[in-house]
């Protein structure tokens, strides 16, 4: 009888309560080392990554006339100076991209932009903590760290929108290390490739990279110390490929 009551007088460890879509969204941005937990064995990537092509799609509505068609029309009368452009050309552009279809298709595209580009971190992310940490990291579970980090850009988002909204443009905005650059009319390939890498760096960026961290270690049982070396080498090299990016398809020389 002694046995049985003092055995019942010892509480008994209750499994972590599921987190709920809402709670791990604050999670993520207050308590990121909490926020994977029932991951492992629970799917909610769709609902960060709804979250982002709805800000996304916001974000365009907001500033479709106020920032985005100057920012457009400016580079369209830069390619009718350089002749890649005609004036007729340029005013039929012009005309569709003002109408209400024209609003409608960038909406649209927020839809299916973020998914790409999330489906493309969860691979970047599995090879990084699976492949070449040699762990048992599924691509299931690459794709819930890529789409619940992507949250931390909805700051830099809203942080962008007003900056735009200022200027009326989205040109020259930045919020990361571009920012220390001097401001060019003309910016030339190298510029642009140097102003991408450094917004790379910037503060939204290296968070979001840190919550991909921590996430893959908790998801993978990694070190934190090893999926850090890994996943900032790809980070890096993803970075200087899109800056290359950006030089190719940069006006100027």
């Amino acid at each position: 009888m002694e046995t049985l009551a003092s055995s019942a007088e010892v509480p008994v460890a209750s499994p972590t309560a599921p987190l709920s879509v809402w709670k791990r969204a604050a999670a993520v941005f207050t308590r990121p080392a909490a926020a994977w937990s029932d991951l492992g064995t629970r799917t909610q990537w769709w609902f960060p990554m709804t979250l982002m092509a709805l800000a996304g799609a916001a974000f365009t509505l907001v500033l479709h006339e106020r920032a985005i068609l100057p920012m457009i029309t400016q580079r369209w009368e830069q390619m009718v100076d350089s002749g890649q452009l005609s004036a007729e050309q340029l005013e039929r552009m012009s005309e569709g991209l003002k109408g209400p279809a024209g609003l409608a298709i960038s909406v649209a595209q927020q839809f299916i932009v973020w998914p790409v580009i999330l489906f493309a971190l969860a691979l970047l992310v599995w090879f990084g903590a699976g492949f070449v940490l040699g762990t048992k990291l599924r691509y299931r579970h690459g794709l819930e760290i890529a789409a619940w980090s992507s949250l931390i850009h909805i700051p830099a988002q809203l942080l962008i929108g007003v900056l735009a909204w200022s200027k009326q443009t989205l040109s020259g905005i930045h919020v990361g290390l571009a920012i220390l650059l001097p401001e060019a009319e003309a910016p030339t390939k190298l510029q642009a490739a140097l102003a991408s890498f450094l917004d790379a760096l910037g503060p939204f960026q290296i968070w979001s990279v840190a919550v991909v961290v921590i996430g893959a270690a908790a998801l993978s049982g990694a070190p934190r110390r090893s999926v850090a070396w890994v996943m900032s080498g790809l980070y890096l090299g993803l970075s200087a490929f899109l800056a290359a990016l950006a030089a190719l398809f940069a006006p100027g020389t």
